[in-house]
């Protein structure tokens, strides 16, 4: 059996084309029956990044989702290692360098949440209105921001930002990093592919994460990426976590106490 969760979970995805691809590379994955939700942002030009992401999507679709949080991570882990080799085999036959996604994926449990990625799809924990950035970016620039030598705003600028050093699809040995941490009432959870995270800040984001639903947070994160020049695909989910002594669903329905 599935690890209950102590929450309830309110979510909502959006992704978006943006102002200047003609196709869509990402693709997002929401679940909060299963607490489980992803995005992934695939690359290799057109419709092979669009393979690649929407692989990454199904497959996560048809983990089983039972079991303790650990053993649910190990599973995405398999999961991810089995598509890395299906991707790096349909890049051969198609004799092309590379089809490749990265990957962010929340699965969440008991009353603990569990962060797994590869490349620069980032996961964000709004709390006590404050933005933390959860995850940290397989990336060039990632690494020049790390030593000091960049900036995080010089680093969403930088010319060599796309430059992925981790992702699904792009070598035969694949890793993913993972954190785990407590479940706070109200905690919101941002998932989302960099088409946001290069457009938008991070007070800009916390800000339209403060006092608004998830569905509304989610249209006007996209709405402000575009806003910005929309000059790669977008995609957001918004994870709100729901304690039920805070739970106003239960009160109105006491199946759900």
């Amino acid at each position: 059996m599935a690890q209950a969760s102590l929450f309830r979970w309110q979510s909502a995805s959006l992704s978006d084309v943006g102002r200047v691809r003609s196709v869509n590379e990402d693709a997002c994955l929401e679940q909060p029956e299963r607490g489980l939700w992803a995005v992934a942002d695939g690359m290799g030009g057109h419709t092979l990044g669009d393979v690649a992401s929407r692989m990454v999507v199904d497959a996560l679709a048809r983990v089983s989702g039972d079991g303790e949080l650990a053993t649910r991570a190990a599973e995405v882990r398999a999961c991810l290692a089995d598509v890395n080799r299906r991707l790096m085999t349909e890049a051969a036959m198609r004799e092309v360098q590379t089809i490749g996604s990265t990957v962010a994926v929340l699965l969440a449990g008991d009353a603990r949440c569990i962060c797994l990625w590869a490349g620069d799809s980032r996961i964000y924990l709004h709390r006590d209105g404050a933005l933390q950035q959860l995850t940290r970016d397989h990336s060039h620039v990632e690494e020049l921001v790390s030593r000091g030598l960049l900036s995080a705003d010089e680093a969403r600028r930088h010319p060599a930002r796309n430059l992925i050093t981790r992702a699904v699809g792009v070598a035969d040995q694949f890793d993913m990093d993972q954190i785990e941490l407590q479940v706070m009432h109200g905690d919101i959870f941002l998932l989302c592919s960099d088409g946001l995270s290069n457009e938008a800040g991070d007070e800009e984001i916390a800000a339209l994460l403060t006092g608004n639903d998830v569905s509304a947070a989610t249209q006007q994160l996209v709405q402000r990426a575009l806003a910005h020049g929309g000059r790669d695909n977008i995609s957001v989910v918004t994870v709100r976590a729901i304690s039920p002594e805070h739970d106003d669903s239960t009160a109105l329905n006491p199946a759900l106490a």
